[in-house]
């Protein structure tokens, strides 16, 4: 990665005392050419997928630390802490919370999370909720945002501390650099309150031909110009002080608000390009997080009725559909041709065990969409999936947990997991240390009927198929298919791995497959 040292920093305000520098409102706004930007700069993920998991409170019972025990695994409190195959967390500290209890107390959870239990590339999403002294009236954004982000003292070139959003994330990123990877700025900023981010170019009030209002973004409530200032401060001090990391918007649900993001500035003068506001707002990220929750995306409206499709493969499409919407309007804009493309991450998605209303809802569906979502997302570039969530709570999306309802306390009972957890265990047990192959891929020939990859090991220079005959039918799991590999592949006996982690052996090359995914070595 081509990266500036924060010594060109240094030079600018010294050739910039001629110019007034040395006043703090006056210093001016730096450039991409003076610290580069995510359009000139290209932050590549070359490690293994991410088997994610969002974490969560549920009262002072439980740390965050037995919550991690629960979802990656410690094998020392016992069987009922085997884990769900979790290998990377998404975790939260908003401005609120380090305002009361200190930017370093959670340092040595995060240093657990990692040491301990071998955690890697976590996710953190920051900017909600500043404190009450430090919030722009009654929006979810900061005060003085527009406040210099570098202003020059005896100590040099230095974070200011009156841009109070810049200096919240410098102080988050030089304790916590050790332990997380992608930096998600915000989570769904783009969250609508006016039923108008869905709608295509030239229906009424949808936001590719406007840009969203602040009343209808419930969590930002700020013009988008503000949410590109918080991405531009997070860009310029997060690289200032690790440039490998990756810079994310806040998983997203709505293409038309990237779009928004993609042709303005953070000029508060309606986004223009000026002098001082040179670029937009794609140059102020390398990572897209999304969210996707498929059951609102399984029918379509005809002959004067829904049709649905309600079933694991069309859940795992309707991801792929999304993220597919997300990367055309970001080449639209250059990414992947003139400038970079973006890395892709998924913090939110799911679908719940027990059906509600018209949508999705069984646990068969839900931990087969689980493990075709992990599967399918490699093979469309998603560096990693983190599943909402960590366990069935009382409220919204009550039934989307790894586990049932916990205990009111980590001791007080067994941990009871549900058929997704177990799933998500098996899915990352068996390829986790592997990478996707498009080339191997090719040559199983797969028929339409049947679904899946093939991924290597580097390590044993072997082969895991994973595979399953697609579902088509609404609310249907159930369905057949018979499958052969081709001469090409070395297969004369079959080591199948079903979703719950048994395995069984079959002699031969064919096996008959069923909606229900399955792992296979040959030998």
């Amino acid at each position: 990665m081509k990266t500036k040292h924060l010594l060109c920093y240094l030079i600018i305000c010294i050739l910039s005392l001629f110019i007034g520098c040395e006043k703090e409102n006056d210093y001016p706004e730096l450039t991409p050419d003076d610290i580069g930007s995510a359009n000139i700069n290209s932050n590549d993920y070359g490690d293994y997928f991410l088997y994610g998991s969002n974490m969560g409170w549920l009262n002072n019972n439980w740390r965050d630390e037995d919550i991690a025990d629960m979802l990656v695994g410690k094998p020392s409190r016992g069987q009922t802490w085997e884990g769900v195959g979790v290998n990377s967390l998404r975790l939260r500290l908003h401005e609120g919370f380090v305002e009361a209890w200190g930017f370093d107390n959670k340092v040595n959870t995060f240093k657990y999370y990692c040491t301990d239990l071998n955690t890697k590339h976590n996710v953190i999403f920051i900017g909600e909720e500043p404190c009450d002294r430090h919030r722009d009236g009654n929006s979810g954004t900061f005060k003085n945002l527009y406040e210099p982000v570098w202003v020059e003292n005896e100590n040099g070139i230095t974070v200011n501390e009156r841009n109070y959003y810049a200096w919240y994330v410098y102080n988050l990123v030089i304790r916590y650099k050790d332990y997380v990877t992608f930096w998600e700025i915000f989570s769904e900023p783009d969250l609508d309150n006016s039923d108008c981010g869905w709608r295509p170019p030239g229906d009424d009030c949808n936001w590719w031909d406007r840009d969203p209002p602040p009343s209808a973004l419930k969590n930002l409530k700020a013009p988008i110009q503000s949410y590109i200032r918080m991405l531009r401060i997070s860009y310029e001090v997060i690289k200032s002080v690790d440039p490998d990391a990756f810079v994310c918007v806040g998983g997203l649900g709505y293409p038309s608000f990237l779009d928004a993001i993609l042709r303005n500035t953070d000029n508060p003068d309606g986004g223009k390009v000026t002098e001082r506001y040179p670029q937009k707002g794609g140059a102020w990220f390398d990572c897209l997080s999304f969210h996707c929750y498929p059951m609102y995306y399984l029918r379509t409206w005809g002959n004067g009725g829904w049709n649905h499709f309600r079933h694991s493969d069309a859940a795992a499409e309707a991801l792929i559909n999304l993220q597919s919407e997300f990367e055309e309007v970001l080449r639209k804009y250059g990414y992947g041709g003139e400038y970079p493309a973006k890395e892709v991450i998924v913090t939110e998605t799911n679908i719940p065990r027990v059906q509600e209303g018209d949508n999705i809802g069984s646990p068969e569906a839900q931990r087969n969409y689980l493990i075709k979502a992990a599967v399918v997302g490699q093979k469309n570039r998603i560096r990693g999936i983190y599943p909402f969530s960590a366990w069935d709570t009382g409220r919204e999306f009550d039934y989307m947990g790894f586990y049932q309802m916990l205990p009111d306390t980590p001791t007080s009972g067994n941990l009871r997991v549900n058929e997704s957890g177990i799933g998500w265990r098996t899915v990352s047990a068996m390829l986790r240390e592997r990478k996707y192959d498009p080339a191997e891929t090719a040559k199983l020939a797969l028929p339409s009927t049947i679904e899946g990859g093939a991924f290597h090991s580097t390590r044993t220079n072997d082969y895991v198929y994973a595979l399953w005959a697609k579902t088509s039918r609404d609310l249907n799991e159930t369905v057949s298919a018979t499958y052969s590999f081709p001469t090409s592949i070395s297969a004369n006996r079959l080591n199948v791995t079903s979703w719950n982690g048994t395995t069984s052996v079959t002699n031969g090359r064919a096996i008959t497959l069923s909606g229900n995914p399955v792992f296979i070595q040959c030998n």
